[in-house]
C-alpha cells in the first residue's frame, strides 16, 4: 500500500461536543449536582452515593479557599486534587472511583443522541460523484433532501464531520494517497459512535496485549481514535492494572454488569472507568497509556495539516504544549494549522465569562509558534465548529479534503 503523503489529524477538545450537549469545563459540576439532586434524572441508589462522595470532597477543598486561591467548580481543578489526594493517601481510592464514575454517568445523560436538538447540515452533491456516494452512504445516516433536489442530503453535524474528516466524502481516486487520524482530550462517545454509526472500527491505539475490545460485525475500515485522557467505554482492572475492556456503549449504560466483569489477568472483579486527570502526574497509567501517546506524537510528527478544534490551551495544561512541542519539532512536512474554536463574545453570557477572549485565544497558540511559521501556515476560526463546518465549502477547501460535495452546506 501506498504511504499516505496526504495527512489530516483532528486534535478535539471540549468545544467540539458541547453541540451533542457534554457538558464544558466550567459547568460540569453544576451539571452533575442538577442530575444528582433531580429524582428522575434516572440515578440509582449507588450511583447518586458515587455522586454524593464528590460534593463531599469539594466541600471539605472548599475549606482552604481562605488561603489558597483554586477553582473548585472546575472539574478538571477538583479531579487533579482528588488525585493529588488519593495518591499520598489522604484519600483512599473509593473517593477517586466516585470521581471518575460521576463524570462518566454526567456525560452518558448530558449527551444528547442524533436528532434531538443538535446541529444539522444540508449539503448537496456534486453530479458527477452521486454513484459514488450512494457507497459512502450505505448505512443510511445522511438522508437525502427531495424537496431540495436529487443531489441534496442532510445529517447530524457530527456524522456529516467524520464523513468529512475520515474521507468518505473524498474523491475516491485521491483517498489511498491520504490519511486522516483523531487526537481527543475528552472522554464522550461523542465522535466514536459517529464513527461506529459509518462502520469504522475505532483504532484506539492501546496494547492489544492488554485489551479486549468489541468488534463490529459491519466494520469496513479502521479509522485511528487516540483518547488521550481515556474514554467513558473504557474500564481497568482497578486491582492490578493489567487489563483494559473497551465496550461499545458507555460502562454506565450497564453498571451492573461492568462491575461483574473479571480480569483476565488477577481473576478478580473490580473494574473501574478509564479516566486520567488532564493535569498533574500521569505516571501511574504510563504502562497503560503510553502507546496512546506515543501514537498521538508519531500522527503528529507525519502530519501535512493540523486541525485543532474547541480547545482553548488552558494555561495550565503543559501536557498538550509539551505534546505539540516533541511532535512538531520533528515534523518537516506541515504547511498548515487550524484552530476553530468560539471564544467569549463582547456581550458574553454569564455562562461563557470564562472562556478566553478572542486575541487572548488567538495569542495562545501564536506564542507557540515560530514567528514566520504562523504568518504563512496558521489559521484561526473564531466563530466555532458548526460554522466552519457547516458554512459554505471553505472547510473542504481548508482541510483538502470533501471532492465529492458542492458548495451549498448549511447547518440548521
Amino acid at each position: 500500500m501506498v504511504d499516505a503523503a496526504d495527512r489530516n489529524v483532528f486534535v478535539l477538545g471540549a468545544g467540539f461536543s458541547a453541540h451533542a450537549g457534554a457538558p464544558l469545563v466550567r459547568d460540569f459540576l453544576d451539571k452533575s449536582r442538577e442530575l444528582m439532586d433531580n429524582p428522575s434524572s434516572g440515578l440509582e441508589p449507588f450511583e447518586r452515593a458515587h455522586f454524593s462522595e464528590v460534593f463531599r470532597f469539594r466541600r471539605e477543598m472548599a475549606q482552604a479557599r481562605e488561603k489558597v486561591m483554586i477553582d473548585l467548580d472546575n472539574i478538571e481543578e477538583l479531579f487533579g486534587l482528588v488525585e493529588m489526594s488519593q495518591r499520598l493517601g489522604d484519600r483512599t481510592r473509593e473517593t477517586r472511583n466516585s470521581t471518575v464514575y460521576m463524570i462518566a454517568k454526567t456525560l452518558e445523560l448530558a449527551t444528547r443522541a442524533p436528532g434531538k436538538g443538535r446541529y444539522h447540515v444540508r449539503f448537496d452533491v456534486k453530479p458527477e460523484f452521486m454513484g459514488k456516494f450512494a457507497s459512502v452512504n450505505q448505512s443510511n445516516v445522511l438522508q437525502q433532501n427531495p424537496g431540495y433536489g436529487p443531489s441534496v442530503h442532510s445529517g447530524d453535524i457530527y456524522d456529516y464531520f467524520a464523513c468529512l474528516a475520515s474521507g468518505r466524502f473524498d474523491n475516491p481516486e485521491l483517498q489511498s494517497a491520504r490519511k486522516n487520524a483523531f487526537i481527543t482530550f475528552n472522554y464522550d462517545l461523542v465522535l466514536d459512535h459517529a464513527l461506529q454509526r459509518l462502520n469504522f472500527q475505532p483504532d484506539y491505539g492501546l496494547d492489544p496485549s492488554l485489551t479486549r475490545t468489541f468488534e463490529l460485525p459491519d466494520a469496513r475500515a479502521q479509522c485511528v481514535l487516540l483518547k488521550l485522557h481515556g474514554s467513558s467505554n473504557w474500564g481497568v482492572c482497578g486491582n492490578c492494572l493489567g487489563e483494559i475492556v473497551v465496550l461499545q456503549g458507555k460502562i454506565t449504560d450497564s453498571p451492573r454488569q461492568f462491575q461483574s466483569e473479571r480480569c483476565g489477568k488477577c481473576g478478580k472483579q473490580g473494574f473501574q472507568p478509564l479516566l486520567i486527570p488532564p493535569s498533574w502526574d500521569k505516571s501511574e497509567y504510563q504502562g497503560i497509556m503510553t502507546r496512546v501517546w506515543a501514537s498521538a506524537v508519531a500522527e503528529l510528527r507525519s502530519a501535512t495539516r493540523v486541525c485543532i478544534i474547541g480547545y482553548s490551551m488552558p494555561q495550565s495544561d503543559l501536557f498538550f504544549k509539551y505534546l505539540m512541542t516533541l511532535a512538531l519539532s520533528q515534523n518537516h512536512g506541515l504547511y498548515k494549522l487550524l484552530v476553530v474554536d468560539k471564544p467569549k463574545s463582547p456581550q458574553a453570557s454569564s455562562e461563557e465569562e470564562m472562556s478566553p477572549a478572542p486575541a487572548e485565544l488567538e495569542g495562545r497558540y501564536r506564542d507557540l509558534l515560530d514567528p514566520l511559521f504562523r504568518e504563512r501556515r496558521f489559521s484561526f476560526y473564531p466563530h466555532g465548529f458548526e460554522v466552519f463546518i457547516g458554512s459554505g465549502n471553505h472547510a473542504c477547501v481548508a482541510l483538502g479534503r470533501g471532492e465529492m460535495l458542492g458548495g451549498n452546506i448549511g447547518y440548521f
